[in-house]
C-alpha cells in the first residue's frame, strides 16, 4: 500500500508537537491541519474534550483540507480487529 505524503506530514507534525501537548493537554484530542497551500507546515487548530468535538471542529473550519485527529497520549494506542469476524453478524 503506497504512503499518503500529506497525512505523513500530519502524523509528523503531530509527533513533533507530542512531548509538549503532553504537559499542558494530556488526554485530549489534537486537530492538526494542513493549509491549503501544501508547501506550508500543518497548523495544530487546537485540543478538545474529545474526539467528537474534535472531529467537528475539523469539519467546519477546514473545508477542503486535509485534518488528522489524534489523542495526546506518551504512546498510540493500537487496536486489532481480527479479519474473519463478520461485519454484520447474523
Amino acid at each position: 500500500m503506497a504512503s499518503d505524503p500529506i497525512l505523513d506530514k500530519l502524523e509528523a507534525a503531530f509527533l513533533k508537537r507530542r512531548s509538549g501537548l503532553m504537559s499542558t493537554e494530556a488526554g485530549q484530542w489534537a486537530l492538526i491541519v494542513q493549509p491549503n497551500d501544501r508547501r506550508r507546515k500543518p497548523v495544530l487548530v487546537g485540543c478538545f474534550d474529545d474526539e467528537q468535538q474534535a472531529c467537528d471542529a475539523g469539519f467546519r473550519s477546514t473545508i477542503g483540507r486535509r485534518f488528522l485527529i489524534k489523542e495526546v497520549l506518551e504512546t498510540d494506542r493500537v487496536f486489532s480487529v481480527p479479519y474473519a469476524v463478520p461485519a454484520d453478524p447474523l
